[in-house]
C-alpha cells in the first residue's frame, strides 16, 4: 500500500517495548464528586471524553502523573469534573495515576452539542472514523508510514486554532510518556489509502520521526498507532 512499508513485527515489538518499574506501597483513594463543570469544554477534555462517546462508556481512563503532568494543572482540574468516579492512585504516598469512569451526562450532552454545532476540534473527531470497539481476530501485522510521505495541507475545516490546540493534546501525551521513547495510541481506523488524508497522520508524519501501524489482517482495523516521542 502506497506510503505504508511492512514492518517485522517481531523486531518493531522489541524496539518499541516499554519498561515499567515496579510499583510498591500502592494506594487508592477516591474523590468526591463535585457539581462544578466548566461552561465549555477544553481540547483536553473533549480528547478523554470522546472514547466515551465514541467507543464504549464501560472504560478507565488512566492519566499517568509524572514531572509535567500534575494535579494542579487547570485543564486537568476541570478535566475530573466530567466524571462521577475519580481516583487517585499513590506510590509511597506520591500521585502516579488518575482513574476516571463514569461520564456525567451533563458531559455527554455538551459534548454532542459540540458535535451538532460543528465546533468540535477536528483533530478528536478524525481519531474516530468508526464508532464501538472491535474484536481482533488476533492476526496482526505492523507498518510503518514512509518518509517519502509529504503531508499535503490540512482540510478546509481545520483552523490554525484546531493545528495549535491539539499540539496541546499532544504535548500532554508526551509529558505522560516523557520517560518513554514511544508513546500508543488507539483510534478507531480502517487500514487504507484514504489515512494519507486524516488531519491526524498529517499532523503526526509532520510531528514524530517514526510512525507505526498496528493492522488487523482479517477486518483492517488498526489496533494500534506507534508514535516516537521525539521532536522531528
Amino acid at each position: 500500500m502506497i506510503y505504508f512499508e511492512d514492518m517485522d513485527t517481531s523486531l518493531l515489538k522489541q524496539k518499541t517495548r516499554t519498561n515499567y518499574s515496579k510499583l510498591v506501597d500502592i494506594n487508592f483513594s477516591a474523590v468526591p464528586p463535585t457539581s462544578e463543570i466548566e461552561d465549555n469544554l477544553s481540547p483536553l477534555s473533549e480528547y478523554y471524553i470522546a472514547p466515551y462517546i465514541f467507543k464504549t462508556t464501560e472504560i478507565c481512563i488512566i492519566i499517568t502523573l509524572t514531572d509535567y503532568i500534575n494535579l494542579n494543572e487547570e485543564t486537568i482540574r476541570k478535566l475530573l469534573g466530567h466524571f462521577q468516579n475519580v481516583r487517585i492512585v499513590t506510590s509511597k504516598s506520591i500521585p502516579i495515576e488518575v482513574r476516571l469512569e463514569n461520564l456525567k451526562n451533563e458531559s455527554k450532552e455538551m459534548f454532542n452539542l459540540l458535535i451538532s454545532q460543528k465546533k468540535m476540534n477536528p483533530f478528536i473527531l478524525d481519531l474516530y472514523h468508526f464508532h464501538g470497539v472491535s474484536i481482533s481476530s488476533g492476526n496482526i501485522r505492523h507498518v510503518k508510514l514512509s518518509r517519502k510521505f509529504e503531508a499535503p495541507i490540512y482540510g478546509d475545516l481545520v483552523t490554525p486554532n484546531h493545528i495549535q490546540e491539539f499540539g496541546e493534546i499532544w504535548n500532554h501525551i508526551k509529558g505522560m510518556y516523557s520517560d518513554k521513547k514511544y508513546v500508543q495510541l488507539y483510534p478507531n481506523w480502517l487500514f487504507s489509502n484514504q489515512l494519507l488524508n486524516s488531519n491526524v497522520m498529517k499532523y503526526f508524519s509532520k510531528a514524530c520521526n517514526e510512525v507505526y501501524l498496528c493492522v488487523d489482517n482479517t477486518t483492517l482495523r488498526v489496533k494500534e498507532l506507534i508514535l516516537s516521542n521525539d521532536e522531528k
